[in-house]
């Protein structure tokens, strides 16, 4: 018996957050009541040169490999792009499945990029300054007597359309910089 089957696994976290989804959607109906400002503070401060990210009471190290001076401590920014991305798919499509009532095993989503950072170093290239050839692979385990090809097609579907990440990538944006 697999461990979803014991209500231990995904599919029981899954049945728990789409409960909690309706309750929260029930007790918060309008769009209003979502809004919200998140923020995160990224501190470099000593001879390492890391860069300590925290959000809430989360911290994460980001570093930079030998070529840029760093030590390799942590993931360099454009992996964490990456990871970001990656995360922010998976719980996509784990709201899908929670909110749809799809039940799944598990959720896999690997992001990769291409990078250059020439530019950074006055070196001309014609590759783009940013990562570019974002690719999101997607895998999803679902016993075929719990979900059928059509429900996957639909969690697939509502991920592409409404991963909030995905689409400020995929969407014109602005970032203010305000200096002190």
């Amino acid at each position: 018996m697999s461990e979803s089957a014991e209500g231990r696994g995904l599919r029981d976290y899954i049945r728990q957050k789409g409960q909690a989804m309706r309750a929260a959607a029930a007790a918060k109906p309008n769009a209003g009541d979502w809004h919200e400002v998140v923020s995160a503070t990224c501190v470099a401060d000593d001879a390492t040169g890391v860069r300590k990210l925290r959000m809430r009471d989360w911290q994460l190290t980001g570093d930079s490999g030998p070529d840029f001076g760093g030590w390799g401590l942590g993931p360099s920014s454009p992996e964490l792009l990456c990871g970001v991305i990656s995360t922010c798919l998976t719980h996509t499509y784990l709201i899908a499945a929670a909110w749809l009532a799809i039940p799944v095993d598990r959720v896999e989503v690997s992001v990769t990029s291409a990078n250059n950072d020439a530019h950074l170093l006055e070196i001309a290239s014609d590759d783009p300054p940013v990562p570019f050839n974002l690719q999101a692979r997607i895998s999803l385990d679902a016993d075929a007597d719990a979900a059928t090809p059509e429900q996957l097609a639909t969690l697939h579907a509502y991920a592409a359309e409404r991963c909030p990440l995905s689409n400020l990538i995929r969407e014109p944006n602005t970032i203010t910089l305000l200096t002190e």
